[in-house]
């Protein structure tokens, strides 16, 4: 055979080995499975959620009996003729034998020859557990929310938003890239804030305790009508005392910029996430999505039945105007 003939069966060969690698990876559609746990929450001091890709959103049951509900969205890639079997790549692995539960996912890649495609598997996790745990969290890929939770979290993130809202306890983030909101009710047991690039947005500090800390190296501090003593403000750094002082909020960026904020942080509408929080005098609705700038915008209100209920309530009870 030729030179000629040679190139010419190699050329052929290789649109071959193309138009199949092509039809196979056509072959591969997204497929979704949900599954649900519930656990026994008493005795069980906390909660330790270790994900690689997809959101985890862990919220406040007000469930007096203790009990723990996971819901888990699986999504991934699967061949064309195996849609109705179960995903297999995917496992998620539950230890409630001590007094910490741990979550934690895995995830195996069974694709392999010269066409290989990447699975990437996704698992989001939306948790209900008793507002007494702690809470320690940390993903690869995908966003993290923690809402109305009164013990100690703990949150770590390579590439994710952070949102953590209404918890007293000691609050200790950090994050490579993302931004981070953090939503306080007037009184926090610490903050820790730590992220490379990311803004970070600190808000509910009106009437809150504490000393105070913030600096960025790329990037500015932005205090919104908060009253410091012993204030020492600068572009890229401010410190200073909190009404009377006491716990410690400490927040770090690297590239990024840090708003201190009176009242609580409450971007744009969005839809990224949605969950709804049973407290005890009411359920609230809180949405989020990350929109055209790379921030999450967050909304926190009624569901679309409370606010009938109240519509009714108040033309029937309530003045108009309170």
């Amino acid at each position: 055979m030729n030179l000629k003939n040679i190139i010419i069966a190699a050329v052929a060969g290789l649109m071959i080995l193309s138009l199949n690698g092509c039809s196979l990876l056509k072959k591969r559609v997204e497929k979704k499975e949900n599954v649900k746990y519930t656990l026994n929450g008493n005795d069980k001091t906390s909660i330790h959620i270790d994900n690689i890709n997809g959101r985890i959103n862990v919220t406040n049951s007000s469930d007096t009996n203790g009990v723990i509900k996971i819901e888990a969205e699986i999504i991934a890639d699967v061949k064309h003729d195996e849609q109705d079997k179960p995903i297999d790549n995917v496992k998620i692995k539950i230890d409630s034998a001590g007094n910490d539960i741990k979550i934690e996912t895995e995830i195996n890649n069974t694709s392999s020859g010269m066409f290989r495609k990447n699975n990437n598997a996704v698992v989001n996790y939306d948790i209900k557990i008793p507002a007494n745990m702690k809470v320690y969290t940390e993903t690869v890929n995908g966003s993290i929310t923690i809402a109305g939770i009164n013990n100690d979290i703990k949150v770590e993130t390579v590439n994710g938003k952070i949102n953590v809202l209404n918890c007293p306890g000691k609050i200790d983030i950090e994050g490579v890239n993302g931004t981070v909101i953090c939503n306080v009710d007037s009184v926090t047991a610490g903050i820790n804030i730590s992220v490379t690039n990311g803004d970070i947005k600190v808000g509910g500090l009106k009437n809150v305790n504490a000393d105070v800390s913030a600096s960025t190296i790329h990037g500015k501090v932005t205090i919104k009508e908060l009253e410091f003593s012993e204030l020492n403000n600068e572009r890229k750094s401010v410190s200073g005392i909190l009404g009377k002082g006491g716990s410690q909020i400490r927040i770090d960026a690297v590239n990024g910029r840090i708003t201190l904020d009176a009242s609580k942080y409450l971007p744009k509408k969005d839809d990224s996430f949605e969950f709804k929080i049973d407290f005890d005098d009411e359920p609230i609705i809180i949405e989020g999505k990350e929109n055209k700038n790379g921030d999450i915008d967050i909304r926190i209100g009624k569901d679309d039945k409370e606010k009938n209920d109240d519509k009714q309530a108040d033309s029937v009870k309530r003045p108009e105007n309170k």
